[in-house]
């Protein structure tokens, strides 16, 4: 199986289709924890929030919610720019081996999961099959909101190109 192939396939997947899977994921980073004079200060393990696994083909599983940057900066002039931002890793895994990992943009105070764009200029292209992937996990693990609404809101329109 290729990379689009396994991506369009889980991409393709409905939320009946996963097992969720709460703390502790047991997908731990260590991570460095600064001191008030700017030095290490201790070590941390941090983890991602939420796992799942394929139930058609339990060899597939994800994991979500570990911070990449606390406070991502949205362009001027972006709907959701003055409101907190941050970006939390996607990871997928084949038998245990990390596989993919995509960077997940979490807007309007965690209100909504959108796609990282290539270019965040109007108007926001994201492929069909990364627009599934984030709706997806904006099922699974986000907050109850409407993720169409804030798609459109966020000005990205689903294009037909190949992602990755």
């Amino acid at each position: 199986m290729n990379l689009r192939d396994f991506l369009g396939t889980i991409a393709g997947s409905g939320i009946e289709d996963w097992t969720i899977l709460f703390r502790p994921t047991y997908r731990h980073r260590i991570i460095e924890v600064a001191g008030a004079e700017g030095g290490r200060d201790r070590l941390d393990a941090d983890e991602h929030l939420v796992a799942f696994s394929y139930k058609p083909d339990l060899a597939l599983t994800m994991a979500y919610g570990m911070v990449e940057q606390g406070s991502y900066v949205l362009p001027d002039g972006h709907p959701f720019a003055q409101e907190n931002a941050r970006t939390r890793y996607l990871d997928i895994f084949i038998e245990g081996r990390l596989s993919f990992r995509e960077i997940v943009v979490s807007v309007d105070r965690n209100r909504c999961l959108l796609p990282m764009p290539r270019d965040w200029n109007p108007p926001i292209a994201i492929p069909s099959t990364q627009y599934s992937l984030i709706r997806l996990i904006h099922a699974l693990a986000g907050p109850p909101t409407d993720y169409d609404t804030y798609f459109e809101q966020a000005g990205m329109k689903q294009v037909d190109a190949s992602w990755p």
